[in-house]
């Protein structure tokens, strides 16, 4: 009985679902911005292939890091035509290129560390202060135990602002 001969000797195993010309297509999809699931549902295969591809492959590599380069700076470009002509557009650009600098704090939202920079500020003041050893030490452990309740209510509050998981039910598993 006559076996197949296969197309590419060197390669034994099965044939990678991504030819080259899946791969132009994917990286003219990414810089046109649609996404690497997007993208991969097209070609028809797992985005994770396109990321495995990606790892094994440095060219294709390069063509998806441009492509999505590529495909960032058009939304660019238009936000800084905009930013000539309307001050809202150049406030927008402006917070999101340096937040730090020119987005509106959230003054509700207090650090760890800010706290911690705070109460040692006021702690270097009482003990500058207070002459009475007594009194300066018993309102040092007052606030280093407020500092230490602020710091449990300011972890606590993180964790309830992150999204939670939905439980299942045991039909659902």
């Amino acid at each position: 009985m006559h076996q197949p001969v296969p197309t590419n000797p060197s390669r034994p195993g099965r044939p990678r679902v991504l030819d080259d010309v899946k791969l132009r297509e994917v990286s003219a999809l990414i810089s046109a911005g649609c996404g690497l699931e997007g993208a991969a549902r097209y070609v028809g295969c797992a985005a994770s292939t396109i990321r495995r591809e990606a790892r094994r492959n440095p060219d294709f590599n390069e063509q998806l890091r441009r492509a999505h380069l590529s495909a960032e700076l058009g939304p660019l470009n238009a936000m800084r035509l905009a930013a000539q002509k309307h001050w809202r557009a150049a406030a927008w650009l402006l917070e999101r290129m340096n937040a730090q600098r020119f987005a509106r704090q959230n003054v509700r939202h207090v650090k760890p560390e800010h706290l911690q920079q705070f109460t040692e500020t006021i702690g270097t003041l009482l003990r500058e202060e207070i002459t009475d050893r007594n009194t300066r030490r018993r309102i040092l452990r007052r606030l280093d135990k407020l500092t230490k309740q602020a710091d449990a209510d300011l972890l606590a509050a993180e964790l309830d602002s992150c999204p939670k998981r939905r439980s299942r039910s045991p039909s659902e598993i």
